[in-house]
């Protein structure tokens, strides 16, 4: 790799590690923890990158991939903690309650769910995705999340748009997964040039009234809510799981489409007390 191609790619590096390191700072967590887990994600994504391949994943491997002494990946390694995957199984479940016909009536709403017995409307909603998984285990979990409600016997979504709440691990999975599609997806674009680009499209505005601001975040909610459920029933259409039609095609392709609006008052600071402050340091050293 040539020196300028690097040093451009270094300096977008660092574009992308800013909002982590702000959110670093805000939480009080040092670079000292913030690179022991950049090691953990280097390993994590190395494994996937070999297994992938259907080559062998060896800690020599890990090594040379990631530039990690040998020793760090062998410690890391026994170290590893699983990442939980609740967050797109509960995400998997709520998607076949909202599209498939079994679970919405005439009008597209999702139905309430009877829960009772083994043959409950729930449990058959949850064994459409898996035979392995246990319907009790996901009910506590959306019970948990805030996700659904009870009414006697029935079993009601909550919302249209799954957000997970008072969760801090799998609201920033969940973060986390959106971020690595958004990166993936720039990456994509600028390098490989897909004939057919991803969608990546930002609006802002930098001047808006600050009255304004609670009804344009109420607005950027239900808009939000409107186009995903529009893009539901389209890519609804085309999963194998949901439309028996497609039984003799092949599937597997990926479909990530996602959307987000921060409704905020821009801190301004003061670059003239700002100076002063760096001169009073520079003096007192």
């Amino acid at each position: 790799m040539d020196f300028e191609r690097r040093k451009l790619l270094l300096e977008g590096l660092k574009q992308m590690l800013r909002p982590i390191a702000r959110f670093c700072l805000n939480r009080s967590i040092k670079i000292q923890d913030a690179g022991e887990m950049l090691k953990y994600a280097f390993l994590e994504v190395a494994k996937e990158e070999l297994q992938r391949e259907a080559k062998l994943v060896s800690n020599s491997r890990l090594s040379v991939m990631t530039g990690l002494h040998r020793r760090d990946v062998v410690r890391l390694r026994l170290d590893r903690q699983e990442i939980s995957e609740n967050a797109p199984l509960l995400l998997r479940v709520i998607g076949q309650w909202q599209q498939d016909s079994r679970f919405i009536d005439k009008k597209g709403t999702p139905k309430s769910l009877s829960i009772e017995g083994k043959k409950s409307q729930f449990v058959e909603l949850v064994q459409s995705i898996s035979k392995d998984l246990n319907p009790y285990t996901v009910l506590f979990e959306l019970e948990r999340v805030g996700a659904v409600r009870r009414d006697d016997e029935a079993l009601s979504l909550n919302t249209d748009v799954y957000v997970p709440e008072g969760d801090v691990k799998e609201s920033l999975g969940l973060l986390g997964r959106d971020m690595e599609d958004l990166i993936l997806a720039v990456d994509e674009n600028i390098f490989k040039k897909p004939a057919i680009p991803h969608l990546h499209i930002k609006t802002r505005y930098d001047n808006v009234a600050l009255s304004a601001m609670p009804e344009l975040q109420r607005w950027c909610l239900d808009l939000g809510a409107k186009v995903h459920a529009e893009v539901r029933a389209k890519l609804a259409k085309y999963d194998k799981d949901l439309n028996p039609k497609l039984k003799g095609q092949v599937g597997g392709a990926i479909i990530s489409f996602g959307t987000f609006a921060r409704v905020y008052q821009e801190v301004v600071i003061n670059r003239t007390l700002e100076r002063e402050s760096e001169s009073n340091v520079q003096i007192s050293q």
